[in-house]
């Protein structure tokens, strides 16, 4: 029966939010048991309670650990999404940098510090790439570091593959930079090499206590993962992100996301948006 018992629910939402952070709540179950289903009937077992047993035992520990890293997150994503993020980062925040000759001894350094497939770091990559481009900014370097918690997710975003139906959120101006499958039959499209070698993905949770990243991020994207986690893993996680900002850095948060009550060395630019200042 693939059926998720209020036992194993329990035993898993533990689990999840002890490793992940992330909140499973019994409202939840239905999703986290389709999810489950799906992954049980991939190794082929006949239930999900087969499937926990498996994942709790030692040889589930060792080798099904980041598969279930991508079962309990979620990777709702799309190419430019909360656009007008990108419009901020053209009209304000590279001007700000490059005027600055940041880019020049060393690269403007990105981070989408929750990249899931890679449609954020590609969206970056697409406009910091082209606004240098359409202005002349030829001496100027740059590089993108996206992480996802699951190994195979990042994996997934480094070839850079997605169906066609992307290119409807993607601004034509872009378009350019986009190779389409010659087979009519697949129907994907692909961010083009040049653009691809700016991307660094690697695995990393946001609830470890040090990031493998250094410090002196000049923008980091921070969007649409924040909802997941209770207040104090929030302010946790922003704490380490901020103090990996480099000194004038750009913090950007979803929509649905506040840092309200927060005492965070930060300024608000816009809606959303924020600027380190000196603590």
């Amino acid at each position: 029966m693939f059926e998720l018992s209020e036992k194993d629910r329990n035993e898993l939402s533990t689990f999840i939010e002890r490793n992940y952070g992330i909140q499973m709540p019994s409202s939840k179950k239905t999703m986290l048991q389709s999810r489950l289903q799906k992954r049980a009937m991939q190794l082929g077992y006949t239930s999900i309670k087969d499937y926990v047993a498996y994942f709790f035992s030692p040889t589930g520990q060792n080798n099904e650990v980041d598969h279930f890293a991508t079962i309990v997150s979620t990777h709702k994503t799309e190419f430019f999404r909360e656009i007008d993020h990108f419009e901020i980062l053209k009209s304000i925040i590279l001007p700000d940098l490059l005027d600055n000759d940041i880019g020049l001894s060393s690269p403007v350094m990105f981070w989408s510090s929750a990249s899931s497939t890679g449609e954020e770091i590609y969206s970056i990559i697409l406009t910091v790439y082209h606004y240098l481009l359409k202005n002349n900014y030829t001496r100027h370097d740059f590089k993108v570091i996206g992480t996802d918690i699951s190994e195979n997710i990042a994996a997934f975003a480094r070839k850079g593959i997605y169906p066609d139906s992307a290119l409807q959120t993607i601004p034509f101006e872009y378009h350019p930079y986009i190779m389409r499958s010659r087979d009519t039959n697949r129907r994907a499209i692909r961010i083009v090499p040049e653009l691809r070698k700016f991307a660094d993905f690697r695995q990393q949770n946001l609830i470890d206590s040090h990031y493998k990243i250094q410090k002196g991020i000049h923008v980091i994207f921070c969007r649409n993962v924040l909802i997941y986690f209770d207040r104090n893993v929030q302010e946790s996680i922003l704490r380490k992100l901020v103090n990996l900002l480099a000194p004038g850095g750009f913090l950007f948060i979803g929509h649905s996301e506040s840092l309200s009550g927060m005492d965070l060395p930060l300024e608000l630019v816009r809606m959303t948006v924020y600027r380190k200042v000196s603590e």
